[in-house]
């Protein structure tokens, strides 16, 4: 079988969509299906299995000036090249992370009767104006959005989360298939780690610097209350533009005990995350996850593959992954002492700890990239 990626957004750019989306390429090339990976701009990454192909940016950005701005439809530009790319018999296209050019591309796509997979992932579907975050914030966005749809002939959700915005737009069930975000747990269970027997709750948080869909609004009154009620910390908190977190805290003097990477790039290893990033979720004792919105969340299930719980507010996405005493702890919107408060709990009881680390590895057996990929192949043999 032959497919078409198309990434919407891709590396040197960090982010779980474009892990998923590498993560499942390599993946189905050693199970020898041919993947063209194709990407809008210059991309960083050399450990690809798959081919990379650059798409006619140039002709592309002119299409989509005209319509964005002109509300003028000269799509029929882009039908030399897309002429062109179907020559190479794609069974079928799969796109992931929509932006306003993906969809140009799936409708002139659709025009020469192509099949096409997308799997949205949060900010291209999902809308919460209170923190204006969701790209259908922009009406030009979700109006075509909303048109383009019926061209669609499979939709991958990745959470419940992500099926239930899918039905609001009036998309039958029937085309909708849940595929969640995975890990390779293979990877994470040949690194070993051993722990250092010590008084230090050693907490840890992977993701970009967006202040508040990620709560990092929020660490100045959170440290402060941690060493209010005197717990020994260190927290460290990994992903771009992280270091921007110390330049907000440091005139508080909320900074000790936070330690800020700005973030870890894997060379040369097949699989996302990298085995150093991994070794920091294993050197950890409890995730933290002060986010407002996810869709899924992939750091999520890399800290419960490392046996890490996670203590997060009771937010969609996350609370598809953590069982409530379980593999970590949900705490209400947004009551940041009660969530202190179950950090001390956790902190003074090595063996709820102890229990909730066991649990978190049993968790995730559901999201490995193995079984997962066994789904995917499913879905495009049934198209």
């Amino acid at each position: 079988m032959k497919i078409a990626f198309v990434s919407g957004v891709f590396f040197p750019q960090p982010g779980g969509a474009q892990v998923q989306f590498h993560n499942f390429a390599n993946k189905l090339v050693e199970k020898n299906y041919n993947i063209d990976f194709y990407i809008f701009r210059n991309t960083n990454i050399k450990n690809n299995k798959y081919k990379i192909i650059k798409i006619n940016y140039f002709l592309l950005s002119v299409v989509y000036f005209c319509l964005y701005y002109l509300n003028f439809d000269v799509s029929f530009l882009l039908n030399f090249w897309i002429k062109k790319v179907i020559k190479k018999n794609y069974n079928l296209w799969h796109f992931n992370f929509i932006n306003f050019k993906s969809l140009i591309l799936i409708n002139c796509l659709k025009k020469f009767n192509q099949k096409i997979i997308v799997t949205f992932q949060g900010v291209d579907i999902q809308i919460h104006p209170e923190i204006k975050y969701g790209y259908r914030l922009n009406k030009k966005y979700d109006i075509y959005l909303k048109k383009t749809l019926t061209n669609i002939d499979k939709f991958i959700s990745i959470s419940q989360n992500i099926e239930n915005d899918l039905i609001k737009l009036n998309v039958k069930k029937s085309k909708i298939k849940n595929i969640p975000n995975t890990v390779h747990i293979e990877k994470f269970e040949k690194i070993n780690i051993k722990k250092n027997k010590q008084e230090i709750l050693n907490m840890i948080t992977v993701g970009r610097f967006a202040e508040q869909k990620k709560g990092f609004d929020l660490i100045g009154d959170f440290c402060h209350l941690l060493r209010k009620k005197k717990i020994n910390f260190k927290w460290k908190i990994i992903g771009k533009n992280t270091s921007k977190i110390l330049e907000q805290n440091i005139k508080n003097k909320n900074v000790n005990g936070i330690e800020v990477i700005e973030n870890i790039e894997n060379i040369e290893e097949d699989y996302f995350p990298s085995s150093s990033l991994i070794k920091h979720y294993k050197n950890s004792n409890l995730y933290i996850n002060l986010s407002r919105v996810e869709s899924f969340g992939i750091t999520f299930v890399e800290s419960l593959a490392s046996g890490v719980p996670i203590i997060s507010f009771d937010t969609k996405g996350v609370n598809e992954l953590i069982k409530n005493g379980i593999n970590g702890f949900l705490i209400k919107k947004f009551e940041l002492e009660n969530f202190i408060n179950k950090i001390e709990e956790i902190y003074k009881n090595k063996k709820l700890l102890n229990s909730l680390a066991y649990e978190a590895k049993r968790s995730v057996k559901n999201f490995d990239l193995n079984k997962n990929t066994k789904h995917l192949i499913n879905l495009y043999n049934s198209i």
